[in-house]
């Protein structure tokens, strides 16, 4: 959008109330393109809209909730403001629930925040966002289909991330030819050293296909899921 097409001057109380409920999600450069506001703008307004006297102390379950799903989104700076706490605070509790990651069953709660967030987030934010592992956050975005969005991986590329990985050498190539149809994804992961989303975009690109006997256990598994979040 150029900067003839976007919308200046005072905001209104709708445009405040997107704001609130924007920002937290898609942080400034997704929620100015939403509000044909440019960052700078948004950015200043959301300074204003927030900013209050600084807390410390003990987390609430909603604090923590507006922490996980707007890291990686916010700068810990503007989510400081957002939570009413030090960037320095935001920055360690981020921290920590990085390293109390959770295994085993995914709710239903858990997936959902997985297919909102997953498009948007590196690796290492998701850690936090949904206090998982990279594996075990790859390895369910591959069985839900997941892909990083087109805007994000080119903003990750511009800004120095790492959105791909190393390209696939012949040796890579074989052996995953020869793995692939027996194995679940996050077992040739591991055999290859790649995440699960490489291997599953890299099989698809071969044509490659699991074993009835794979696609069955996998099948099984997903039940045995579905069955324990609904009991």
């Amino acid at each position: 959008m150029t900067a003839r097409g976007l919308r200046r001057g005072n905001w209104s109380v709708q445009e405040l109330e997107r704001l609130r409920l924007l920002l937290p999600q898609r942080g400034v450069e997704g929620t100015a393109a939403l509000l044909r506001r440019s960052p700078e703008s948004v950015r200043k307004r959301a300074t204003k809209l927030w900013k209050g006297s600084l807390r410390r102390g003990e987390w609430t379950d909603e604090d923590e909730a507006v922490l996980r799903s707007a890291w990686g989104a916010v700068d810990p700076r503007l989510l400081g403001v957002i939570l009413g706490r030090p960037a320095a605070d935001v920055s360690r509790r981020a921290a920590a629930l990085r390293a109390a990651r959770r295994t085993g069953s995914w709710s239903h709660a858990d997936l959902q925040a997985l297919k909102r967030l997953y498009g948007t987030r590196s690796g290492s934010d998701l850690e936090v966002c949904l206090q998982r592992s990279v594996t075990d956050i790859e390895t369910q975005a591959s069985r839900m289909c997941l892909r990083k969005d087109k805007r994000f991986a080119k903003q990750q590329r511009r800004s120095g991330g790492s959105t791909t990985a190393p390209r696939w050498t012949p040796a890579e190539v074989q052996r995953l030819r020869t793995t692939y149809a027996d194995r679940e994804n996050i077992v040739v992961a591991r055999l290859l050293g790649r995440s699960v989303a490489s291997v599953a975009n890299k099989a698809w690109q071969l044509g490659l296909q699991k074993s009835a006997a794979v696609l069955e256990r996998i099948g099984r598994t997903n039940v045995a899921v579905r069955f324990r979040e609904l009991g």
